[in-house]
């Protein structure tokens, strides 16, 4: 009997069979054994909520990228746990784009199932183009009497946009004709994706005669009584207009005039509202827009211009308070500010982004101009321009009856000098020659800047001592064919009385900055601060070629004298005689002098290494000098004159251009006159000493006679060799910096100067006989000891040995080579 059979069904799991064998006696048997039915699972995970389409997302254009979610998918199986790997979880950030998600989904029987879609970053475009340059103020022009249209010119508007902006037809162009009248343009700019940018202003065309009749209408208004806040509003806003029509100044130089008077009639009006002011201050802007020529020719005194606008603000100070403004050529802020808030100085200044130039070309930035209640917080390294007012400045209104917690004070940056004609030359520009005038100018090379302090009843000009004003400016850039000769800090001086202005050192004077790109002044005085700069325009091939020859020729003679002092250093028979002392020292001196002459360019602007090269150029010139004198304690006298003219004044040292002693009493007393006087010294020893070789009777014999009087002869042909080539540079040097307009000196003092240490070189070394006979013994004994390795290898090969007897008689010639040796 059996529980199952073959080929029957089982239940999965395990299932015991068993098999009774029984014979006729009723004994019995069994087998007893199991059956299990396994599983296989080859069935992957079963997924629900896989995205079928893409999850996408938008983003502002110009965004680089998003945070994305989503609901995950899941799985099931028989074949349990199921686990799940993801590249990308939900709420990650994307950038911009597409990318593939995949889940994958693993049962117990490592069975897998896959989940992908993507995830889609898009951008959207609902910002249209920035408009950059909409004329919004208008264009105009004027036109002869007669006439029914007129060509209008304006700069043309342009747009920006990440997805590109595209300017649609417009109403007009420049250079179009105009009827008499107003005529509206519109520019519209759109991008891509639809997005629209407007621009609309007005072009408005007039006749001449009819600007300059509203400009004497509304001088005769003004000059009236009982005048009224609109009509001072409504002239102050004609003004600013007709200053703004094309061409119309710049035509003839006497509407200038016009104008500037017209808004003296305003200031006069003493009307200090916004309306009144913001106009006056644009008037000024266009004015500046001027060619210089259209003032020099009518004689136009711009600073009438200047005092009416710093009138205005001040006439708006007392009455509103603050105002603040930047356009193209002007920016002021006028506040009044707590005296007690202010750190040591209240500082303004026109701050240029990190990424810009510290040199600028003049135009004020718009937005990067900053009010600083402690002027020591200013970052010079990006400033444009800037300036300081002391707390103590501030303070002194304190004692005129003003309240300290509302101190008027007035900051003006002009990007040019157009209206600070000066009605006279500075003294300087008066000393130029008429022969040098078509090569030397006189000019404004920076920013002006001013500052203010005006109440009703008072006005600050002069300040207390120890209390500068400090004034800081970003270098403009100069031509590379102009050398500039002379920088100084000036003050802008005014007669309110004739209108008349100039500009004046007075009260001012340069301080030296670390930063090269800087110049720093310190005044005595509120006013308008500037850089005049007088330049020489020249070839730029001589600069070059001058600079080359200095510089490869001190290099040569650098090492020239590296050379000389080896020489005398090694050779014991050079240094052990007294003239080797003085020529070492001689060198010394020398070549310390290229070095700091080399090195002092690195120094201008910055004011300590300036001194220090200044100092070690000025001694080492005097102790070259000295040494040439053959007295060790002219050295003495160097170091004792550089200290002198240091003690006396260490500015005496530093200058715009050059590190070395101002011209005047510290370069007369300090180094001229011990020049000349050595100069003198050593050319009375000369003919001294050639007098006693000449005159002397004979007290010895002939030959050594002859053989004293060749050797100093000889010494003193080469001082006067010496004191030729060196006195004829500092000639060619002298005549140099006197006659500026003759090159040829430039190019003798840059030749001689640079060639001393290799004129010490050729006659202190090569020409030295000392020299060429050491070098002629040194030369015989290597010959000698060559031949002695020679006929020794020849003995030894025909004999095998050999004696003193096989010694050439010409190595016994000199008994002391060896000592020489």
């Amino acid at each position: 009997d059996r529980s199952h059979q073959p080929g029957q069904s089982f239940m999965v799991g395990l299932t015991t069979v068993t098999y009774v064998f029984s014979d006729a006696s009723n004994n019995i048997a069994r087998c007893i054994f199991n059956v299990i039915v396994t599983t296989e699972d080859t069935t992957p995970p079963s997924i629900t909520g896989c995205p079928v389409q893409p999850v996408v997302e938008q983003v502002e254009l110009g965004t680089i990228g998003t945070f994305v979610t989503w609901t995950p998918p899941t799985a099931t199986d028989l074949s349990e746990p199921v686990t799940v790997n993801v590249n990308q979880n939900p709420g990650s950030f994307f950038l911009v784009g597409a990318m593939v998600i995949t889940y994958t989904f693993t049962d117990a029987e490592n069975n897998q199932n896959i989940c992908r879609f993507d995830v889609v970053v898009i951008t959207t475009d609902t910002t249209p183009p920035t408009i950059s340059n909409c004329p919004t103020a208008g264009a105009s022009t004027s036109i002869e009497l007669g006439l029914l249209d007129g060509v209008v010119f304006w700069t043309e508007p342009t747009a920006t946009d990440l997805a590109g902006a595209t300017l649609l037809p417009r109403t007009g162009r420049p250079g179009d004709s105009f009827p008499l009248g107003t005529t509206p343009i519109v520019y519209v700019f759109t991008d891509p994706s639809g997005n629209e940018a407007t621009c609309t202003f007005i072009v408005t065309v007039t006749t001449a005669t009819e600007l300059e009749n509203q400009l004497m209408d509304i001088i005769n208004t003004l000059s009236g009584e009982n005048i009224t806040t609109k009509e001072v509003a409504m002239s102050s806003e004609s003004i600013a207009e007709i200053s703004d029509v094309e061409d119309f100044l710049e035509e003839d130089p006497q509407r200038v005039e016009l104008v500037i008077s017209s808004l003296e009639s305003v200031v006069r009006a003493g009307e200090g509202s916004l309306n009144v002011t913001d106009p006056v201050v644009r008037t000024i802007n266009n004015l500046m827009n001027l060619d210089r020529d259209v003032l020099e020719d009518g004689m136009i005194e711009g600073g009438r211009a200047v005092a009416a606008l710093e009138g205005q603000i001040s006439n708006f100070q007392t009455n509103d308070g603050n105002f603040s403004t930047v356009l193209d050529n002007v920016g002021v802020t006028a506040v009044k500010i707590d005296a007690r808030s202010v750190g040591s100085s209240l500082a303004y200044a026109n701050i240029l982004p990190e990424n810009e130039t510290l040199l600028v070309d003049g135009a004020i930035q718009e937005g990067n101009t900053r009010l600083f209640s402690d002027g020591d917080a200013i970052p010079l390294e990006r400033t444009a321009i800037s300036i300081s007012v002391p707390k103590t400045v501030l303070d002194l209104l304190g004692g005129a009856g003003v309240e300290l917690t509302a101190v008027p004070v007035t900051f003006i940056i002009y990007g040019n000098d157009v209206l600070f004609r000066p009605s006279m030359p500075t003294e300087a520009e008066e000393n130029i020659e008429e022969e040098d005038k078509s090569t030397v100018t006189e000019r404004v090379a920076s920013q002006i800047i001013s500052a203010i302090i005006r109440t009703e009843n008072t006005s600050i000009v002069k300040l207390p001592p120890g209390s500068p004003v400090i004034a800081t400016f970003s270098n403009l850039k100069i031509s590379v064919e102009e050398t500039i000769e002379a920088q100084d800090c000036v003050v802008w001086s005014y007669n309110e009385n004739t209108g008349e202005g100039f500009w004046t050192k007075d009260g001012c004077k340069r301080m030296f900055h670390d930063n090269h790109d800087l110049t720093m002044c310190s005044c005595d005085r509120l006013g308008s601060f500037a850089i005049l700069i007088r330049v020489r325009k020249g070839p730029v091939e001589d600069q070059v070629a001058l600079y080359y020859i200095t510089l490869i020729g001190s290099i040569i003679s650098g090492l020239a004298l590296v050379g000389c002092l080896i020489i005398f250093v090694s050779l014991k028979s050079f240094r052990s005689k007294q003239p080797t002392h003085i020529h070492i020292n001689l060198c010394l001196s020398l070549l310390g002098f290229y070095i700091a002459f080399l090195l002092s360019p690195l120094a201008v602007g910055k004011e300590i290494h300036c001194t220090v090269a200044s100092v070690f150029i000025h001694f080492f010139c005097l102790a070259t000098l000295a040494w040439m004198s053959a007295e060790a304690v002219n050295m003495i006298t160097g170091c004792l004159c550089s200290s002198v003219v240091f003690l006396d004044n260490s500015t005496n040292f530093q200058f715009a251009s050059y590190c070395f002693i101002h011209p005047g009493y510290a370069l007369y007393f300090g180094f001229l006159t011990e020049v000349g006087a050595m100069f003198v010294f050593n050319f009375i020893i000369f003919i001294w000493v050639i007098r006693k070789i000449l005159c002397r009777p004979l007290l010895v014999s002939q030959t050594a006679k002859n053989a004293k009087r060749n050797e100093i002869i000889k010494r003193v042909r080469h001082a006067i060799v010496f004191w030729f080539v060196l006195g004829l540079s500092w000639i060619f040097g002298f005549s140099a910096a006197v006659d500026t307009k003759t090159l040829i000196f430039d190019y003798l003092y840059c030749f001689f100067i640079s060639m001393q240490g290799i004129l010490m070189f050729l006659l202190l070394c090569v020409a030295n006989p000392a020299f060429k006979e050491k070098f002629k013994t040194t030369d015989s004994t290597q010959t000698k000891v060559t031949r002695q390795a020679k006929t020794k290898n020849l003995s030894s090969s025909q004999l095998g040995s050999s004696s003193q007897s096989n010694i050439p008689m010409d190595s016994m010639d000199n008994p002391s080579t060896s000592a020489t040796e």
